[in-house]
Order: structure tokens, then C-alpha cells, then sequence
């Protein structure tokens, strides 16, 4: 856990004794490589395994692509982001490491500001492309006036209640998140 700085606009006035900050770490692509490689099994029970749909699969792909794509967008706004919140004070310093040179490393925090956002685009694109003939519809009945009843019955994806609910959830705990690292509010109130 992250021990907060208790006063980030603190300066050191002697220009000597300041100490940059050491540079925010590149992305480790080799752990990155090695992880992808758990997908592989999975690729190949869609495409070779199992008899999928084709809709379904180009479905599978699209949400693939898509979500790969907001992978290296959050890649890429992660040290820009986090330049950004150690210049404004949201930062902790590592309770862990404390007495050890990396004890006095600022640690960005609240990057979930840059991670929600990409995962908020991901989902609804992502939405777009899951209309299939077997999307599991549901005819809406609705009382309509008299003017509206020649139109046909609409339907609804039976998914799409619980997909909302999920992104509402998301987008409630990120802002809890900032709101907590932003306001700095004690643990007990």
C-alpha cells in the first residue's frame, strides 16, 4: 500500500539537495510476449476445435482486435499520465520498500483515470458488434397509443441489462477511486 506524502507542495528551496525523480519504467514486453501466449490454446479451440459460427467468430475477432488496440492505447497514456499526476502531488511513496533507496520512489496513484476511460470505449465499440442472428432476442411488448400501434414489435438484446449494469459499476468505483486518491480521504472516518 502506497504511504500518502503528507504535504506534495513541499519544495526543497536548495536546488542542490532536490533529486529528480528517477523516469517512470517502459513496459516490460517480454512478460507481455510470455502472457499472450497463454491465448494461443484459446485461438485454437475457436477456430480449429470447436464449430463456431461464422458470424460469431468474426464477432470473436473484431472484440479481439478492439480490445487489443485499447491495450496499447493504456500502454501508451500510462507514462504520460503519470508525469502528469507526480508533477500535480498524486502520489505515495512504497510502505514496503521503506529504509531502502526504492522507499523514497514516488509512486503515481489514481492511474485508473487513464485505464477506465479506454475500457469505457473498448465496451461500447465492442457492443456494436455483437448483434448476431443467435444474439438471444426477446420481443418488448409495450402499450402504445393508437397512432404508434402499426409498428412492429421491438426487440431487445436480453443482455444488455446486466452489460449496463456492469459498465454503471465500472464507472461508479473509478470515480470512487479518484475521488479517494484525489481528496485524500482518511481510512476511518
Amino acid at each position: 500500500m502506497p504511504r500518502r506524502n503528507n504535504n506534495p507542495r513541499r519544495q526543497n528551496n536548495n536546488p542542490q539537495q532536490q533529486v529528480p525523480d528517477p523516469p517512470i519504467a517502459p513496459p516490460k514486453w517480454g512478460v507481455i510476449f510470455k502472457l499472450s501466449l497463454f491465448s494461443i490454446p484459446y485461438f485454437y479451440l475457436i477456430f480449429f476445435h470447436y464449430s463456431i459460427d461464422s458470424e460469431f467468430r468474426r464477432s470473436i475477432i473484431i472484440n479481439a482486435g478492439l480490445s487489443l488496440a485499447g491495450f496499447f492505447v493504456t500502454v501508451r497514456m500510462i507514462p504520460v499520465v503519470s508525469i502528469l499526476l507526480l508533477k500535480r502531488g498524486i502520489y505515495g511513496l512504497d510502505t514496503n520498500k521503506e529504509g531502502t533507496p526504492r522507499g523514497n520512489v514516488k509512486v503515481p496513484e489514481s492511474l485508473g483515470i487513464v485505464v477506465a476511460p479506454v475500457f469505457f470505449v473498448v465496451a461500447i465499440l465492442s457492443q456494436c458488434f455483437n448483434f448476431t442472428a443467435d444474439s438471444n432476442l426477446m420481443p418488448l411488448k409495450l402499450r402504445l397509443p393508437c397512432r404508434f400501434r402499426d409498428l412492429k414489435i421491438l426487440h431487445i438484446a436480453t443482455w444488455h441489462a446486466p452489460y449496463y449494469a456492469a459498465i454503471a459499476c465500472v464507472a461508479f468505483i473509478t470515480l470512487l477511486g479518484f475521488v479517494d486518491d484525489g481528496l485524500n480521504v482518511p481510512w476511518r472516518v
